[in-house]
């Protein structure tokens, strides 16, 4: 099997977002058997002392981030990979879900716009020039370097960080739950 681009971001992405939702699936039957709250999960983080607080009181760490807003970026970084590809406009969704409910929806909406790319069109990605402005500054990459050196790291960051927040609040995951099914 030779990779493309396609099955090295979207093809990929969307496999981690349905990953992603199958933990929340999980998720959600747990706080159903032991009585604790969605709000209490959602708001779940892996640590939360010594948290500064940075530009426009956002934390500078993203691993202090709460699960609702890991499962966000997840699926934001996945969208905003893309549209860096296909050389499209990319503005960040606020990261307003408050529910799991929400959380399926931006989960579902991501898969399907992701599904609704044509393969050929990110090939031409990998050669653009993508530049990525931050608070620090601006990192420049090829398509190719920035897919691998950036959106995915940063992309299974945010999935890694959401598992463990979840095994630590109880949560019975397995590496399986996390690597999914083939296919």
């Amino acid at each position: 099997m030779s990779l493309n681009a396609y099955d090295s971001s979207a093809g990929l992405f969307i496999r981690g977002l349905a990953n992603l939702k199958t933990l929340l699936t999980k998720a959600e039957a747990h706080i159903a058997a032991n009585g604790s709250g969605e709000a209490a999960l959602l708001d779940a983080q892996l640590a939360t002392e010594g948290r500064v607080r940075g530009v426009a009181g956002h934390p500078n760490d993203v691993h202090m981030y709460t699960l609702a807003a890991q499962v966000h970026w997840a699926a934001e970084g996945a969208r905003l990979a893309v549209a860096h590809l296909l050389g499209a406009p990319s503005v960040p969704a606020a990261s307003d879900e408050k529910s799991f409910a929400d959380l399926y929806q931006r989960l579902d909406a991501t898969i399907a716009s992701l599904r609704e790319i044509a393969p050929s069109d990110l090939e031409a990605g990998l050669e653009r020039a993508i530049v990525i402005k931050n608070r620090g500054g601006s990192m420049s990459f090829s398509g190719s370097q920035f897919l691998i050196e950036f959106a995915i790291p940063h992309f299974f960051y945010h999935m890694t960080t959401a598992y463990g927040i979840l095994r630590n609040q109880g949560v019975h995951l397995t590496m399986g739950d996390f690597l999914g099914g083939k296919g």
